[in-house]
């Protein structure tokens, strides 16, 4: 049976202690060049349920979604980082970084926010639409194993529905 969802956890300070020795290896390292540091790093990221957690969602994302019947409206939304991935992992390698700093760092930057392609494209020029909150630990849009997220009409679906009718009735003409 193909499991459609994951559990949402937050890592492990054995699992981060890890990923920080392997991090050591690569900045200590000079013969990767830099983009090579950022690709491999990218990867000790991935994979994990807690990688790329949504903290929000866009209200053009949620109107999109309803607009397709609650179903993934395919092409249409994207995982945004408030600091690009690229800009964090070329920080990191810049200087070298305590663990506990180097932990909090990569951590708030790892946050995303659920939003539609024409918003992410935009971002620059600030034309992001308002982001309702969201809890990773409740287990929404789980980062899959190579790319993408979970997302199921039943659940995740369900979940933004929620959140279409309680958005005002202004928020949805303006979006809509």
């Amino acid at each position: 049976m193909i499991q459609k969802s994951k559990t949402y956890r937050d890592p492990s300070e054995a699992e981060w202690r890890a990923i920080y020795a392997l991090y050591s290896l690569l900045y200590d390292n000079g013969f990767f060049t830099l983009s090579k540091k950022r690709s491999v790093f990218t990867a000790l990221l991935g994979y994990e349920v807690w990688s790329w957690r949504v903290v929000g969602i866009t209200v053009k994302a949620v109107i999109e979604i309803h607009k397709n019947d609650y179903k993934y409206p395919t092409r249409v939304l994207v995982r945004d980082h408030h600091r690009p991935r690229k800009d964090t992992y070329n920080a990191i390698f810049l200087r070298k970084y305590e663990f506990n700093e180097w932990w909090a760092f990569i951590w708030d930057n790892d946050e995303t926010i659920l939003m539609t392609n024409a918003e992410h494209n935009a971002k620059d020029s600030k034309e992001v639409s308002p982001v309702i909150p969201i809890d990773p630990r409740h287990s929404f849009f789980i980062d899959k194993e190579v790319a993408g997220f979970y997302y199921t009409k039943g659940r995740e679906g369900k979940m933004v529905k929620d959140l279409f009718e309680n958005l005002t009735t202004n928020q949805r003409n303006l979006y809509l």
